[in-house]
């Protein structure tokens, strides 16, 4: 597993359409580790980890956070939201945890806006998309066209100069494309000035070159987990597009999100449920079309956004869509969640392979004829899921999620041993 070389920076990926578990997963694996970094997403990514009876859910704050040896980075790649951010802070000390000098934010991360939450909801309207309506989309639309605002802007004596140009080209916008006329207060550079001056206040203490930090803490032994938003199928280059998310979810999001290289990561651990979930629109292959079936799955799983309560649509495990996932995240060891769901379910199958005009299709493709794939389905038991995921993947299984709590957890021997060394 390891090489000969001792391993020191962890990739945790999504290997489905995201809510695989993933905050789980990590909240576990924080407790041997130092760091634990956002890189890419935002608010509409919601990691849900249960603990002493108590559960919090995270949007941009790393999940980390919660194991008091580990320090959170939300590094350059994450898009942070002023008032999301907040009321983080406020669940944090509700839930009793100590944070202070344990949060360290880029000051290249941008800003979500308001009015990048309304753009979200008229573009939204005219696409059918079905995005959270947070303004990830527009955020990093204006991160592409230069027009962000940065955290290292709040505290700029140039601050007000460039709200006023990006104000004043989104009121254009919003205005061309819906004709309404209660928005003025999104565009009042006072307001929305004010408000960033206060939210840099709060941040103060916490911003800092976090590329820097995690090179510096790489050279200095120190072992990071990098923690993925949403999944590898919501990559917006490789995922089901156009119904995916505005950043990369794959490997390559970790790099760009962060400023390490290639040779930093040194295992990349890919997280799946042993069914499959997705939000919002577009083609889901395995979907249980039985509407009192998945809603009975769904009921037992739990299975609503952590973001925006959203009810997830449900379907069975869909091996080549994993296959891709493994490929595309270069996804050298899997962690498997939701087994206990499936267990009460009561009835577990899967997805071989896929037919298309007689043609079978062993691993999904973005250019293969979604519309018209036909599942080969088989039924497994649950207890045999850890050798039918490696028999049909050829990735060793070394984590397995039987619930909510952080004890609910089996590891393999090696890898506890590998992360215990």
């Amino acid at each position: 597993m390891t090489n000969g070389k001792k391993k020191k920076v962890v990739l945790v990926l999504g290997a489905q359409w995201g809510d695989e578990g993933k905050g789980k997963i990590v909240d576990v694996l924080s407790r041997f580790f130092d760091y634990s970094v956002r890189f890419q997403g935002g608010p509409n990514a919601g990691h849900t980890v249960v603990f002493d009876g108590r559960k919090v859910v995270l949007h941009t704050i790393p999940s980390g956070i919660l194991q008091p040896n580990c320090s959170a980075v939300i590094s350059n790649g994450v898009l942070v939201d002023p008032d999301v951010f907040r009321r983080e802070l406020e669940t944090l000390e509700k839930s009793g945890v100590d944070f202070r000098g344990r949060i360290f934010i880029s000051p290249l991360c941008h800003i979500i806006l308001d009015f990048h939450k309304l753009l979200d909801s008229i573009i939204d309207k005219r696409s059918n998309i079905g995005t959270t309506k947070m303004g990830i989309g527009p955020s990093v639309e204006f991160k592409v066209m230069r027009k962000g605002i940065r955290i290292k802007d709040i505290f700029s004596n140039s601050l007000r100069d460039k709200l006023k140009d990006v104000l004043d080209y989104a009121k254009t916008l919003c205005k061309a494309l819906d004709d309404i006329s209660d928005f003025e207060h999104y565009f009042d550079i006072n307001r929305v000035e004010k408000k960033l001056n206060e939210f840099g206040e709060v941040i103060h203490d916490f911003v800092f070159e976090t590329d820097i930090l995690l090179k510096r803490s790489i050279n200095e032994g120190k072992r990071i987990l990098l923690e993925g938003a949403q999944g590898i199928l919501l990559d917006i280059d490789f995922g089901s597009y156009p119904f995916v998310t505005s950043t990369n979810t794959t490997p390559g999001g970790a790099l760009t999100g962060t400023g390490l290289g290639p040779k930093d990561i040194d295992l990349i651990l890919g997280v799946s449920k042993v069914y499959t979930t997705r939000v919002g629109g577009g083609f889901f292959p395995s979907e249980i079309n039985d509407p009192e079936l998945s809603q009975k799955l769904r009921e037992i799983g739990q299975e609503y956004g952590a973001t925006t309560g959203r009810p997830r649509r449900v379907g069975w495990l869909d091996f080549p869509m994993l296959r891709y996932a493994i490929r595309v995240g270069s996804i050298d060891l899997l962690a498997l969640t939701k087994i206990d769901t499936l267990e009460k379910f009561g009835r577990s199958l899967y997805v071989e392979e896929y037919l298309i005009d007689g043609k079978k299709f062993t691993e999904f493709s973005p250019l293969i004829d979604v519309q018209n794939i036909k599942t080969v389905l088989k039924e497994f038991r649950t207890s045999d899921i850890k050798n039918i995921v490696e028999d049909l993947t050829g990735v060793k299984t070394v984590i397995r999620s039987y619930g909510p709590e952080r004890e609910n957890i089996k590891f393999d021997e090696e890898f506890y041993s590998f992360l215990v060394s």
